[in-house]
Formats: C-alpha cells, structure tokens, sequence
C-alpha cells in the first residue's frame, strides 16, 4: 500500500454522503457486543450464475449446498431480538427457489431483510419475494460499457443489467421495498464512476451505495486492485466526479469517509462486525463477517448445527477476536489489512 502523500480534505458538499463509520451508522460501541447478534448475512446457496472477478467464485467452485429452510427457521427463534437479516453470501439468493419462504419467516417475526444480486433472475424470481416483504434489494452496477461491465461481472452485458434494473424498477413500484444499487469501485472501473452514477439515475433508481472492492479470507490478492492501493490524491478527484454527478441528479448515496485513503491510522480501524453481526454460511458455520464468506478450520467461530448462536456468540473465541481490535493486533491474518475494516470500522 502506498504511502499517503498529504491529507485528504472532504468539500463540505460531499460530506452528506460519507457514512462516518459502521458504529455510528448502527448505534455501536465498541468493546459493547449486543447480548446476542442482531445482524445477520445468511448465506441460502454458494450456486451462481456468474463468476464476478471480484467474488470468491472466480476461483472457488460452488459447492451445490443449500442451507435449509427448517435449519433457518430454528436459528430465527434461537434470536427473538433479531432486527435485519441479509440474504448475501457466495450465492444468488434468487437461485434458492423457496427463497420467499425465507423472507417469510422474517416478515412474520418484524426482522427486516435485504439482499444482493447480479440482477440476471430478478424478472423470473423476484415477485414472490417482494410479495413475502423483503425489505430492500440491491443490485450490483460496476460498469457502465460492455467491457468493464463483462471484466467486473463475468461477461454480463449491460443490456442485460439494464433490463434488470427495467424489472425491478417496475416490480418494486408501489411497494415498501427499497430498491438500491451497489457500487464496487476497483482500479478497473473508477473512471466510470460518474457514467456509473447516470447509468443507474437513468434508469430510475435513486439510492447507491459504495464501496471499494476488497479480498475475501486470507487470499489478499484483490487487495492490489483496491481503492486502498492507488495512490491517494488520483483517486480522491475521481470520487469527486462521481459525487458532483450524484449531487446533480439527486441521488441518495452512501460512501465511505474518503479521507481515509491517506490516514495511516485506517490501517488501525476497530472492526465493526464482531460487536454486533455473524456471518453464517450455507454449511451452518459462524465467521466473524462477510469477508470470511467461506470458511475454513481457521476462521470459524463455531457452527450453528453444533451449538446455538447465542453461546457461540459469547464463546472464548468470540471474546479474543473482540480483543484483539481493542488492543489493535488483529488475532486473524486475514483481518490485517481488511480495506472494509479501513472504510467502515472506527479511527
């Protein structure tokens, strides 16, 4: 990671979109941890119908597995304070057939649901599962070209992300559900932020948020692609472009504070995950956050097949884990220079 080569000072204008950190979005304290999780992402399926460059399918094959709906269901009444539950993981959800069931089940215990998706099944999947109350879903937009797009998402051709956003669009109107589109920028595509922004505007939808692409588990690869990796003062005015576009369209965006791209302290940040969020794969199996989306003997903290959330939760691994951010050396090599913990976790 280069070296920062001067601060990084944030227009006054753009300061309405800059997400501070994940502590105080979500009212989070840390050396806190809620009494139990009161955020999940739950992992339905590892099956895909792409294999997205910045994803852990590009290089890992998919397992086939689902977690079941009875396995679900005992997990939800294991947590009666529950407030969100996000269908994201190594997987389209939309793939999992009875995935309304799911939402089903939430919306029947007022836990709030979201999810993630490419966008390819959402005119043949999603109604039944808005008509289940999911609560908002995102869209993934990471190029606004056929080749960034194809290089971002594993060939998908905008005509086909457009005609997602089309269904979506139509499919959402009226209803309580939000509809959103999630931005990854990368080296690849950070000067088609502002042509991003009109694409989305373009097409009606007027919520975005942004994030810089990441690794998953110890495989830090994707880091050197990262918005962390190039050089502070050329990304900072290309953001910038981006932010002017969604500030003329109106748009409510979400980015993270952008300043951080030339703080050493980032480097530092206390995660935010772990005092009040699990991750919980397709197998059953507990890791810290969605970083670890596919677990290993190294980074499972317990599984739910095994023991209930609750005591998994507060267990001694738990415990060393929340320990080792406040005393700022990470016990997981894979949380050493965690761009997400850089954006999102306190300074």
């Amino acid at each position: 990671m280069p070296e920062p080569v001067s601060l990084i000072v944030v227009p006054e204008r753009f300061q309405k979109f800059l997400v501070t950190d994940d502590f105080d979005r979500y009212g989070l304290v840390p050396g806190q941890p809620t009494p139990t999780p009161q955020y999940l992402q739950v992992e339905l399926t590892d099956l895909c119908n792409l294999a997205c460059a910045g994803c852990l399918r590009a290089v890992h094959e998919s397992s086939g597995r689902h977690l079941s709906l009875e396995t679900f269901l005992s997990l939800l009444e294991q947590l009666p304070g529950l407030g969100h539950v996000a269908f994201v993981g190594g997987g389209e959800a939309l793939i999992v057939r009875d995935f309304a069931a799911y939402v089903q089940a939430c919306t029947e215990r007022s836990v709030f649901t979201s999810t993630n998706t490419n966008g390819l099944l959402v005119r043949r999947r999603l109604e039944p599962v808005l008509d289940a109350g999911l609560g908002l879903i995102a869209i993934s937009v990471d190029g606004a070209d056929d080749a960034t797009l194809g290089r971002m998402r594993s060939g998908l051709r905008l005509g086909q992300l457009s005609g997602a956003l089309h269904g979506a669009v139509a499919l959402t109107e009226g209803r309580e559900t939000g509809l959103s589109a999630a931005v990854t920028l990368s080296s690849a595509n950070l000067a088609q932020f502002p042509a991003i922004i009109d694409f989305v505007a373009d097409h009606g939808l007027t919520r975005i948020s942004v994030e810089s692409l990441h690794h998953w588990g110890e495989d830090k690869t994707l880091n050197s692609e990262s918005l962390f990796a190039l050089p502070a003062q050329e990304v900072a005015p290309q953001l910038e472009a981006g932010l002017t576009r969604a500030d003329e369209r109106g748009l409510q965006l979400s980015i993270f504070d952008y300043s951080r791209l030339a703080s050493p302290a980032a480097a530092h940040a206390v995660c935010p995950w772990p005092w009040d969020a699990s991750y919980i794969t397709k197998d059953g199996d507990v890791t810290p956050c969605c970083v670890h989306m596919e677990s290993s003997p190294g980074n499972v903290l317990g599984n739910i097949h095994e023991a209930p959330i609750a005591e998994i939760w507060t267990s001694k691994p738990y415990a060393a884990l929340r320990g080792s951010f406040l005393s700022q050396v990470p016990s997981w090599p894979s949380c050493e220079g965690c761009v997400y913990r850089m954006e999102f976790g306190r300074v």
